[in-house]
């Protein structure tokens, strides 16, 4: 399992995404704050153990 992050999906400023070995995706958790607090999120579910990958907007390809 995994964690990828995307900045500005959804209208929320940050999404993370609990990614299973299969490739299967749901929602963990949203932050309209910013890295650090989606991080004590994911810490505070006891999560901080899995890989946490950020996508953000301004490295995406047009």
């Amino acid at each position: 399992m995994k964690i990828e992050v995307y900045e500005n999906h959804d209208g929320s400023k940050l999404v993370a995404m609990l990614v299973a070995d299969d490739g299967t995706e749901r929602e963990l958790v949203r932050s309209e704050v910013g890295n650090d607090d989606l991080l004590n999120k994911i810490d505070a579910m006891n999560l901080s153990h899995l890989t946490v990958t950020f996508h953000w907007a301004t490295s995406r390809k047009q």
